[in-house]
């Protein structure tokens, strides 16, 4: 976890009439609770004694710290004060004011006491991988009352609902979505959190790999004859990292001139994407097919299963016998019939 550790105190030199005036030796004293702080002046190109050196605290207000010997002690040269034990309502600007011959010069230091550590946010999980195209989600555990929170990757400040990024804040956890991943999302990613006097961060290390789709043809040459019962079926079987792919996301072509066209949603059973052509498939449907499948706008094209529907045959027909003459016919009739009679 990482913390601040406080405001640093500085001291700003006014300009001064002799030489060059007052400077702070310690401009950036380290205050410590219940410790002693002592901030000490210099002064340079003239002699000033403790009548000449006179110091001030501000914020809120000014007091002459001359007199306030309980709390604060002042060196026999006048030149260095000692807080004697740090607390936070010794917290405040400080001045070094030096008066000589009707002219001053004066020091400021800012005092303050370093900022508490503590842990304000968790990681539910401190890595995290995903595969191009899911969904992942980071999330940070609050762990004390948080005023503000929010989130960078990369170093980058990240705005709820830019691109695929999405933030969710609730009363104890902050989940940070991006929707689909990508792989410019690798990297690392920081919740930060500013609480009552304090600050904390952490970090989420995120890791990402390419989706990978695999289609592999059943076959290589299917041929079928027109006017058969049996469906004629194309099938290819699909895997992803990403895991399962639905029948819409896979269209089955026919391909020419490197461009598809005639194009269907597939069928899908057992991880098996199919199209079929019944027995009304005409030698005009023939041509190499590809399966096109699309995962998060990406497109992944197989190899061209190539698909041949044969005329069908036209049966030849025997040749009838020539039909008699009608008057032939009906004197055959009567003939049999007379020798029937004898």
């Amino acid at each position: 976890q990482s913390g601040h550790y406080g405001r640093e105190a500085v001291v700003s030199p006014q300009s001064s009439h002799y030489g060059r005036g007052v400077e702070a030796v310690n401009p950036k004293p380290d205050a410590v609770v219940k410790e002693p702080l002592a901030l000490t002046c210099r002064v340079n190109g003239v002699e000033v004694t403790k009548d000449n050196v006179k110091w001030f605290k501000f914020a809120p207000g000014m007091e002459d710290l001359s007199k306030a010997q309980k709390a604060y002690s002042i060196s026999d040269d006048g030149l260095t004060l000692t807080i004697k034990k740090m607390d936070a309502k010794k917290e405040g600007q400080f001045k070094c004011v030096v008066e000589k011959d009707g002219k001053t010069s004066e020091g400021v230091f800012e005092v303050a006491l370093p900022l508490k550590e503590k842990d304000l946010v968790e990681a539910e999980k401190e890595v995290v991988a995903f595969v191009e195209g899911q969904v992942v989600k980071l999330q940070c555990n609050k762990l004390d009352v948080i005023t503000e929170l929010w989130w960078t990757c990369n170093g980058k400040r990240l705005k709820a609902g830019e691109g695929n990024v999405r933030i969710n804040n609730k009363k104890t956890y902050s989940v940070l979505t991006f929707r689909p991943a990508k792989l410019s999302d690798k990297g690392t990613c920081t919740c930060h959190a500013k609480g009552q006097g304090s600050e904390d961060s952490v970090d989420i290390q995120v890791g990402g790999v390419e989706n990978e789709v695999t289609i592999t043809s059943q076959v290589d040459d299917l041929t079928c004859k027109q006017g058969d019962k049996k469906a004629c079926v194309l099938a290819w079987d699909i895997d992803s990292t990403i895991g399962k792919i639905g029948p819409q996301a896979v269209k089955i072509c026919l391909y020419k001139n490197q461009k598809p066209t005639s194009c269907k949603f597939s069928k899908v059973k057992d991880g098996t994407y199919s199209r079929a052509y019944g027995k009304q498939r005409k030698p005009k449907n023939s041509g190499p097919y590809v399966a096109i499948v699309t995962v998060k706008g990406k497109e992944y094209i197989s190899e061209p299963i190539n698909f041949t529907v044969t005329k069908k045959e036209k049966k030849k027909r025997e040749p009838k016998e020539p039909k008699e003459p009608k008057e032939k016919k009906e004197k055959k009739e009567k003939g049999s019939k007379k020798n029937k009679d004898n």
